[in-house]
């Protein structure tokens, strides 16, 4: 075969492969082809005088949505919940019992330490300290609530608390914790009390399965 034959031939074959492609475009193109466009289904949004409140129980009818008025007047009511129904307390023991104090009236916990006596003053109070150029006097509470002298550790505290006219330090024998009581668990003082008990015991209270004595400030932090 000479050179004139070979290009005829190469010739003959392109136009035999540009009509198969052209052939394959339009077989693909009619595979891509729709008879009718698509429409996408428009969805209604609510005019300017429709609320959300009835579109969505459309859909919703058991949807009971609140309204910001009701959603505002809920966060007032737990917070005032919250305030109201619980009291916190700085918890210690004095013997075996576990005690309680307000802790409204807590100024500061300090470890015990050396008190300048006071002449002709009741047992039970320990002496005086200065605690930053302020004087005052230390009560020893198991001596005033008649439960016998305390035994000296490292465990023992004093509560520098707010009295009427000063600051009062009360030892107690060790600290415990802060707890949050609800009113609802603080029962009145029990009847089998003595008459010193009752003087200083404002209620119980219950916390986790203890009992907590309560003490009623006016009358503990009076001299």
């Amino acid at each position: 075969m000479d050179l004139v034959e070979i290009r005829k031939k190469a010739r003959q074959n392109s136009a035999e492969l540009q009509q198969q492609a052209a052939a394959e475009s339009q077989a693909a193109g009619t595979l891509h082809t729709y008879e009718e466009p698509l429409v996408l289904q428009e969805i209604a949004l609510p005019t300017a005088d429709q609320t959300a409140r009835p579109i969505l129980q459309q859909y919703f009818p058991d949807l009971d949505l609140a309204t910001e008025e009701d959603y505002i007047q809920g966060l007032s009511a737990q917070d005032r919940s919250v305030d109201s129904e619980t009291v916190q307390w700085l918890t210690f023991m004095l013997g075996s019992e576990e005690y309680a104090l307000s802790l409204d009236v807590v100024l500061e916990l300090i470890k015990p330490r050396e008190y300048t006596d006071l002449p002709k003053v009741p047992e039970y109070i320990k002496g005086i300290l200065s605690l930053r150029g302020e004087v005052v006097p230390v009560v020893d509470m198991r001596l005033r609530l008649k439960l016998g002298h305390s035994d000296a550790d490292s465990y023992q505290r004093i509560i520098v608390c707010e009295g009427k006219e000063q600051s009062i330090g009360i030892l107690v024998d060790r600290i415990t914790q802060v707890v949050r009581v609800e009113n609802d668990a603080i029962e009145p003082a029990p009847l089998v009390l003595s008459e010193v008990e009752k003087e200083f015991v404002a209620g119980v209270g219950r916390f986790q399965g203890r009992m907590l004595i309560l003490l009623n400030p006016d009358e503990i932090l009076t001299l």
